[in-house]
Formats: structure tokens, C-alpha cells, sequence
């Protein structure tokens, strides 16, 4: 149970450190004083969103410290060596953020991940929010909550369920990666050959694309170019002023005088070779100039030549060895689809094999869920019964169902909680059916359920009372006292009724000073607890008439416990 929380700088509470004892402990006060507050204190250290607004402004921290009295299961057990914190009779739970975004979480002095402090938690106290009906209207979240009061028998069944289902969806990968079913390989056959065939088609040669821009880039300046390949020839053979009459010239004038100085044999050899040269340029010239005289057809061919191979390259890769290799890929995933038959049938064997394994443990699954909803039917009706709704009904009901081309996590049921709350109305879904007063009443059924199966060691109702009122209102009363007997009870509450019923009574108020608000909560001693039920039976002004009527409320409250009334 919940020894004590220390609150530091939430919304209106400075700080405030309160003490809770077993049995039923009731937070009263006026419309806005802050009772939620301690709720919202209490959630965030039990490993509730945090929300920086929830920082008292001007202040640069929100801390909470819950200390817990313990005692140790299994699950608990496990849950602490997980954490590293040794196994005690008091845990101490703190909780710190920043309004610059850090947080610190700790247990028993262990730095500890926010989803670890949740699974702690989980197992020590559970919160009914103000909104949490919603969730329990929500038929999405119906089967989650059969499944946690089935616990771990049917949680291991999930466990196993999922297991055997991922083992399916690996074997159907692998299928579908050697082209799936006989229809779909055939498709993929018909497509990698395509594919194969628009590479082959074309052939593209590595470097093949660079030649032929540049080829293209010729063909395009033809003109311009054979114009200078022509006039650079003209410069090396022309008849006047041309290269090789030059140095045929000089050569000649050479030649009469290397008989005067022999040295000049090697000026006219090297006249010679460069006569040679000169009518090598002049041929590669004219051959040059022979080859810019082309027909369309030739430029055309070019051209298409290259559309082709950019579009190889748009489909299969940026550039020609890269369209190589996907041709390598597909003739190598063509082979292995081709001859892919026997493995597929081994595959198909295997997975049809792992489908029954799956839909038995389904099966199992679904005998767990409907045990467990027929118990879960009969502790509702008792509850709710004891909450004067006698003539209720309540079924979960489950809708299986096997589809191979359709199976998800968890099992194959669908389950809806369907509901009547008075004789002779037909039974439909909670959420179409379901008051307010009457949900206040199954959802306090609901929880006292639940905390009984999971032995958890306290509760925790932020107005549970919320729109009843009158006889209701005692019949709540009598059935927090009930749970209280066997956990600690911690709930919120405007009902005199409630507020009577309470072993420990702590009214909050609202006060200024300095120009600042506070939020203050308070043990009440009999004569306040009094008070306090008299202004909720008459109002602000308490007159003797409000609190004789106080007085036999809380006669009647004592007699209720005294007696062992519950119902």
C-alpha cells in the first residue's frame, strides 16, 4: 500500500508531504481546490506522461516521492531483479522532471527507465481516472482487458501464439521471395525475361554511351569541321607558301653545303623525316575531312542508338555497367525461380504444417479466453449486484474466426463486453447501452474484479461517484468499504455518503498568500469529518440540523462496518 507521497511543486502544491493509512482513505474539498492535483501527482509517479505544465510557475522542477509498503510475489520479485533493487518491505519511488526537459527516475535510490517504473507499478497500485471510461466503452480495448484478467495462463498462450505466427509470416517471405504461388512466379518468370530481353536487345557496351556522344557531338559540327581539317592540309601541301615546299626548300639550300660542313647531314636527314611527317598529317588530315561526309541516316542512327541506352539507363541504372548488372541479377533471380519448384513445395509443406501448430494454439487460446469470461461474467455480476443493479446482465462474448490471409497478433477472437442493466432490456454493447451512473457502478465493479485477481495492494478512484447521487450513492459507499477491507482504498469524492464511509478523511482547500495560490490537504479529526459532511449534505452554511444529520450518517457508516454490510 501507499505509505506517503511528498508532492514538490506541482500546479498549486508548493509542497506537501501526506500520510496514508490502510482501509479507506477519502479526499474531500470544494469544486477546485485541487484534489486533482494530488491525483495527477500521484499518476506521474507511477509512470504517467510528463507534462511540464504541470510545474508550479516560477518554479524550475516538479518532483513526487511515493514510498510503498510491499509484499513480495513472485511477479514483484522478478520485476526487482530486473532492476537491480534489492527485495524489501518499502520501496521508495521518486520522480523528478525539469522544465528544461530533463527527468530522473528512481527506485530505491536505482536510476530506472520510465517503461520499467511502469511495469513496477502496474503491480503495486491501480488509478481510475476520471476519463478511463472511455477506455473501457472502446471495444478495441475489450480483448486486452479479458486477456489481463486471464493473466499468465493466457498471456503465455500469446506469448505462444505470436512465436508459431512469426514463424509462419519467415516462411511465407521466404515464398514469396521465390516468386510466391505458382500464379505469381509465373508473373515474375514473364517479367525477368522481359526485363532480360530489353537489356540483350540492346547490348550496351561499357563506354559505349561516351563514343557515341562524342560521335553524335562530330556528326553535329561536320561542316565546321571538315572546313578546318581541309585548310590545315592546305597549309602542309600548298604550292606557294605550303609546309612541304618550305622545307623541301630547305632542305635543298642544305644539301649544297654538306660538303663544306659535313655536320649539316644530320639537319638534312631530320629535313628528310620531317618531309615524311608532313605527308602523314596531310593523309590523317584528308581522312579526317573524308570522314565528316555522312547521309542522315548515319546521324539518325547514332542518335537512336543513344535514346536506347539512356533509356536502359532510366530503368535499370544510372549507368551502363550498372544496366549490366541488373541484367546479371535478373538472369540470376530468373535461375533460382526456375528452379525454385521443390523448395517452394518443401516451403508450402512446412508452413501448411506450422498453420495447423497455430491455429491449435489459437484454438487453446480462444477455451482460455472463454473460461475466464465466463468467471469474469460471474465476479461483474456479483459486484454489480452488490452495487444494487440486481437485475443486470453481462456477457463477453467471442467471435473466432481462422483466416489464413488475415491473421494478426494475439490470437483469433474478437471479444465485445455486452450489457443490460434492467429486466426485460435487451442485452447490446456496453458502449451503445451504458448510463453514467451505471457506468460509475461497472467500472467500480469492474476494477474491484481486476484488484482482487491481481492482488494489487491499493486503488486509487478520482471521482468514481460521478453522476450519482441518493441511494446509489450509499450502495458505492457500502462497496469501497467492502474493497477496502481487503486493500488500501484512495479515491476522491463530493458524496456525504462516501465521505461518512471513510477511515481517514483529508480535505483540501485553496488558500492565497502573497499574492500567490496554495493548495493545502489536511487530516481531518471527527469534529472537521463532520463538518465536512454536513456542508456536503446542506451547503455552505452548517447549521445544527446539518450536523445531526452528519452524525447519523456517520452512525450509519459505523454500524455499516461494524455489521459487515455490503450489499
Amino acid at each position: 500500500m501507499i505509505k506517503s507521497i511528498r508532492i514538490e511543486n506541482i500546479a498549486l502544491i508548493q509542497e506537501q508531504y501526506i500520510e496514508f493509512e490502510s482501509g479507506l482513505n477519502v479526499l474531500s474539498g470544494e469544486t477546485g481546490a485541487g484534489k486533482s492535483i494530488i491525483i495527477n501527482a500521484l499518476c506521474f509517479a507511477l509512470g504517467s506522461r510528463a507534462d511540464k505544465s504541470l510545474i508550479r510557475n516560477g518554479q524550475d522542477f516538479a518532483k513526487v516521492t511515493l514510498e510503498f509498503n510491499v509484499q513480495m510475489t513472485d511477479k514483484l520479485a522478478s520485476i526487482l531483479k530486473e532492476m537491480d533493487v534489492e527485495q524489501e518491505d518499502t520501496l521508495i519511488i521518486v520522480r523528478k522532471m525539469s522544465v528544461d526537459g530533463k527527468n530522473e527516475i528512481k527506485v530505491n535510490g536505482v536510476p530506472q527507465t520510465l517503461s520499467m517504473l511502469k511495469r513496477l507499478t502496474i503491480l503495486l497500485c491501480d488509478v481510475y481516472g476520471q476519463f478511463e471510461h472511455a477506455n473501457l466503452l472502446d471495444e478495441k480495448r475489450h480483448l486486452q482487458v479479458l486477456d489481463e484478467f486471464g493473466g499468465d495462463e493466457v498471456f503465455c498462450l500469446i506469448e505462444k501464439f505470436n512465436e508459431k505466427l512469426s514463424e509462419c509470416r519467415e516462411i511465407k517471405n521466404q515464398i514469396n521471395a521465390l516468386g510466391g504461388d505458382e500464379s505469381e512466379r509465373a508473373k515474375k518468370i514473364d517479367f525477368l525475361n522481359f526485363q532480360i530481353n530489353e537489356i540483350n536487345s540492346i547490348s550496351p557496351q561499357v563506354g559505349e554511351d561516351e563514343s557515341l556522344t562524342a560521335q553524335k557531338d562530330i556528326m553535329a559540327n561536320a561542316e565546321k569541321l571538315k572546313e578546318a581539317y581541309l585548310l590545315a592540309r592546305q597549309a602542309l601541301d600548298g604550292d606557294e607558301y605550303g609546309a612541304r615546299l618550305a622545307v623541301s626548300s630547305a632542305r635543298n639550300k642544305i644539301s649544297t653545303i654538306v660538303n663544306i660542313d659535313p655536320t649539316m647531314k644530320e639537319i638534312v636527314d631530320r629535313l628528310y623525316s620531317l618531309d615524311a611527317e608532313i605527308d602523314d598529317l596531310s593523309t590523317s588530315l584528308g581522312n579526317k575531312a573524308e570522314a565528316c561526309d555522312f547521309d542522315a541516316e548515319e546521324f539518325a542512327k547514332v542518335d537512336g542508338r543513344l535514346d536506347a541506352i539512356k533509356m536502359l539507363k532510366r530503368k535499370y541504372g544510372a549507368t551502363i555497367d550498372e544496366v549490366l548488372k541488373a541484367k546479371d541479377d535478373a538472369e540470376t533471380e530468373l535461375n533460382n525461380l526456375i528452379n525454385a519448384e521443390q523448395t517452394i513445395i518443401k516451403l508450402n509443406t512446412e508452413l501448411s504444417g506450422k498453420l495447423n501448430e497455430l491455429k491449435l494454439i489459437g484454438g487453446k487460446l480462444t477455451a482460455a479466453r472463454n473460461k475466464f469470461a465466463r468467471v469474469l461474467e460471474k465476479d461483474i455480476l456479483r459486484e454489480l449486484k452488490e452495487l444494487g443493479m440486481e437485475k443486470s446482465q453481462f456477457v463477453v462474448d467471442i467471435q473466432s474466426s481462422f483466416d489464413e490471409q488475415m491473421l494478426a497478433a494475439n490470437g483469433l477472437d474478437k471479444v465485445t463486453f455486452m450489457f443490460s442493466a434492467n429486466a426485460g432490456e435487451p442485452i447490446k454493447e456496453l458502449s451503445k447501452i451504458i448510463s453514467g451512473g451505471e457506468l460509475s457502478r461497472f467500472m467500480l465493479a469492474f476494477k474491484s474484479s481486476l484488484a482482487k485477481l491481481n492482488n494489487i495492494g491499493t486503488q486509487v478512484y478520482d471521482e468514481i461517484d460521478a453522476g450519482i447521487s441518493g441511494h446509489i450513492g450509499q450502495t458505492i459507499a457500502i462497496k469501497l468499504n467492502k474493497i477496502a477491507t481487503t486493500c488500501q482504498v484512495i479515491t476522491i469524492s463530493h458524496l456525504p455518503q462516501i465521505v461518512a464511509m471513510a477511515d481517514h478523511l483529508y480535505k483540501i482547500e485553496k488558500f492565497e498568500k502573497g499574492g500567490k495560490t496554495y493548495t493545502q490537504l489536511n487530516l481531518q479529526n471527527e469534529q472537521e469529518s463532520l463538518n465536512e459532511i454536513a456542508r456536503l449534505s446542506g451547503g455552505a452554511n452548517i447549521g445544527s440540523h446539518a450536523i445531526e444529520f452528519a452524525k447519523e450518517m456517520k452512525q450509519w457508516a459505523t454500524e455499516i462496518k461494524k455489521n459487515g454490510i455490503h450489499n
